[in-house]
């Protein structure tokens, strides 16, 4: 994991420039051109078509609007027709910004001091790229006056938008949208991610993300990582071995307790997935009632019907039954559509503190801990809930809408809180554990919010608890790879069309790619 990228806040951004500058003796000129090139080797990656464009930087007051006075005097230097509006006055500028402009105007190449939108409506109709260096992390309230119009304008226009380190009125930290915000299609940021770049709505003004590297020392990036950024590379560390002389004891086994009438098919999406995660044996236990259904769909798992309730539920005689199970195996997953019946409620709160294995609970298993979280304190074995925002809701009286507004805090609180590990589902899904820091999926997709979906990824997890995977790692491999299925399967399918038993014909393909891959 010593791989993943720290996603911050401005403030430890701004902390990050600042010692860079004055304790490791990086000018901050230095910084500002690497950061105007990395942009336009970025425009040059990114536009197929680079050298036929005619490129428009706006500039604001500050070090956003001197970076963007980099971009224009590179993009010149390559010969490429590109001018360089700025909102305001030069005799307003000051430090690195001000220095930058004056090379600028050293090189004979003019700033167009702009007072007025009607000036820059002209300009941003004879140009295909438009670039907004007007305001950078600092801001925390929404653009007003000419700013507010210029972004308005920048957003009705048909040019290519491109962000230097934030689209302007993205907050920096939440994610928030301090209208009117830039919709770019492509955000350059600087260094590190900054957090509101990876939170909703914030994201969908980010376009495509580039982080560039600008020469602050890694040693001085990592200091900063309470929050971090899965990626491919970290998650292929995680993945466990295949020794070529393995059998099924090597890959060990998951029990799955799923299912009761009307969600035979939460039950069968999780064992499939456990498979497919490579665990050597997989145990499903359900309602006795469900044999004919399951044993007609699903061919690989072990299967181990269970006392049920008149209702076709787990019955509290289950419990004995489920003890001895648990004795032969190495992860244990609770919840998918099991209901939340009065009986069943019971048997998980004999059985939750009985089980000394490392435990996923998940969907109902979640729902049957509201009012009764104390539970979690009489665990035996590492805990891994896996609620989306309605869910932990129920368990917390806070609402779904605030969780997902503040959702890496409300992560990082309950697991501290209820000492587990917690997987908040959702876009992005974050995953939080005490004492660790809060980790941020970049995979998935609005395809994967449909019924069915939540029980691949826990029998994933479980499928790689199966096998000795680190409970954290476990949840943070299961999570990329369970998103990433889900980017392949869209690509082919749509996001419209994605269905939950799609995911499991494209997590071999999501594993070869990481296998395989460089990235």
């Amino acid at each position: 994991m010593i791989t993943m990228l720290p996603v911050v806040t401005a403030q430890q951004m701004k902390q990050i420039d600042r010692q860079a500058i004055e304790e490791w003796g990086i000018a901050g000129l230095v910084l500002m051109e690497n950061a105007g090139r990395a942009v336009v080797n970025a425009l040059c990656q990114e536009l197929p078509d680079f050298k036929s464009h005619r490129f428009l930087i706006i500039c604001g007051p500050g070090n956003n609007g001197g970076d963007g006075f980099v971009v224009a005097r590179h993009l010149s230097n390559l010969g490429l027709p590109a001018t360089c509006a700025l909102l305001g006055t030069i005799g307003k500028l000051k430090g690195d910004a001000l220095a930058n402009a004056q090379i600028l105007l050293n090189a004979r190449f003019p700033i167009l001091e702009i007072s007025t939108p009607e000036q820059i409506a002209r300009l941003i109709e004879e140009h295909t790229v438009i670039i907004d260096a007007i305001f950078g992390t600092g801001l925390s309230a929404p653009p007003a006056g000419i700013y507010a119009r210029v972004i308005e304008l920048l957003n009705q226009c048909p040019a290519y938008r491109v962000s230097i380190d934030i689209p302007t009125g993205v907050h920096a930290d939440t994610g928030e949208l301090l209208e009117p915000a830039v919709r770019a299609d492509l955000t350059v940021t600087m260094a590190l991610p900054k957090l509101g770049l990876l939170l909703y709505p914030g994201k969908t003004c980010t376009g495509k993300l580039v982080i560039a590297d600008i020469g602050i020392p890694a040693k001085l990036l990592h200091q900063q990582a309470d929050i971090l950024l899965i990626d491919a590379a970290s998650v292929r560390q995680i993945l466990p071995a295949r020794p070529p002389d393995g059998n099924k004891g090597t890959f060990g086994t998951c029990l799955l307790i799923c299912g009761s009438r009307g969600y035979t098919g939460a039950a069968c999406l999780t064992a499939m997935a456990a498979v497919r995660a490579g665990a050597g044996l997989v145990r499903l236990a359900y309602p006795a009632s469900l044999s004919p259904i399951i044993e007609s769909r699903i061919l690989e798992p072990v299967k181990h019907p269970l006392p049920e309730t008149p209702a076709i539920t787990l019955s509290p005689a289950a419990l004995p039954e489920i003890l001895k199970l648990t004795n032969l195996t190495n992860a244990v997953a609770i919840g998918p559509g099991i209901s939340t019946s009065p009986e069943t409620r019971n048997l998980l709160t004999e059985l939750i503190p009985q089980i000394d294995k490392p435990l996923v609970i998940d969907a109902d298993g979640i729902n049957n801990l509201a009012g009764q979280l104390t539970i979690l304190n009489q665990t035996r074995s590492p805990v891994i809930l896996t609620p989306h925002p309605g869910e932990l809701a129920r368990l917390t009286g806070i609402t779904p809408k605030e969780i997902n507004q503040h959702r890496v805090q409300f992560a990082r609180e309950f697991a501290e809180k209820n000492r587990v590990i917690l997987v908040l589902k959702g876009a992005p899904t974050v995953i939080a554990s005490p004492d660790h820091p809060v980790f941020i999926n970049p995979t998935g997709n609005s395809g994967l919010a449909t019924g069915g979906t939540g029980d691949v990824l826990t029998g994933l997890i479980a499928g790689l608890l199966a096998q000795n995977v680190r409970p954290l790692d476990a949840a943070i491999t299961a999570v990329f790879l369970h998103g990433k299925a889900g980017d392949l399967a869209a690509k082919e399918l749509t996001e419209y069309c994605l269905a939950a038993e799609d995911l499991l014909h494209y997590l071999p393909r999501a594993f070869a790619q990481l296998l395989h891959s460089s990235a």
